[in-house]
């Protein structure tokens, strides 16, 4: 079934509203039974999950509006971005760089993996799946890096400034999610695609367009942590 682009647009920001809720309820759920001390593996494990959950997504790109495309994957964005709002303003700029840098040595490892499994030989009943199995779950080496230098880039950055920033919700998605944005689309743009897409432009600006047509849901969503899990402070630790 193919969805008309009438359609199309609130269904992608009720999906990523919907992985925002599910996201930040397991942290709601453990702030509410008073487990404070699982709050920082569990919001850990949720960031890490997301970013998974998006390397993955983004091999689908869906319609958006004319011309522009997304890949799926941005349907983890805001609530990735709520929840390392979260680690980095309640427990300090130094835990946030280091959720960053274990994310993005995890992301290698899955991408290794798959690499190995891939390239597994198949068993006969299995050879006629291979190719799509390796065209769904394959990912380039060059795209590979792209997705963990813009990453590692662009979230070092964002955990930076929000750790600076701190203040309230506008300040913080405001200023700091549009900057990580134009850098990770500076980054991992050319590297995954120059070349190889008949328009590089046209895709930075489909990436940037649709990720700062969801900064409203990422703001609501960061103010929604905050509101329930009681936090607010950026410490510079």
């Amino acid at each position: 079934m193919t969805w008309s682009s009438l359609y199309s647009l609130p269904i992608l920001y009720g999906m990523a509203f919907m992985v925002y809720i599910a996201a930040a309820g397991i942290l709601w759920l453990v702030h509410r039974l008073g487990s404070e001390e699982l709050l920082l593996p569990v919001g850990a494990m949720d960031y890490i999950l997301l970013l998974t959950i998006s390397q993955y997504m983004a091999s689908k790109i869906g319609a958006y509006v004319g011309p522009l495309v997304t890949p799926m994957g941005v349907i983890t964005y805001s609530a990735s971005v709520s929840v390392l709002d979260f680690l980095t303003l309640r427990y300090g700029r130094s835990v946030g760089y280091w959720v960053v840098r274990i994310a993005a040595y995890l992301q290698a490892l899955v991408f290794l993996i798959n690499y190995l499994v891939i390239n597994y030989p198949p068993a006969q009943f299995w050879e006629p799946l291979q190719a799509p199995f390796a065209t769904i779950m394959g990912v380039s080496a060059r795209i590979a890096v792209a997705s963990i230098t813009a990453f590692i880039v662009s979230e070092t950055y964002d955990v930076f400034l929000v750790s600076r920033l701190g203040g309230g919700v506008l300040r913080r998605v405001g200023y700091s999610d549009p900057v990580a944005m134009v850098i990770d689309t500076l980054v991992f743009i050319p590297i995954a695609f120059y070349g190889v897409v008949p328009n590089i432009w046209l895709l930075m600006l489909s990436q940037l367009t649709v990720k700062l047509s969801l900064v409203p849901m990422t703001m609501l969503a960061v103010w929604l942590n905050r509101k329930t899990l009681r936090y607010a402070v950026a410490t510079l630790r």
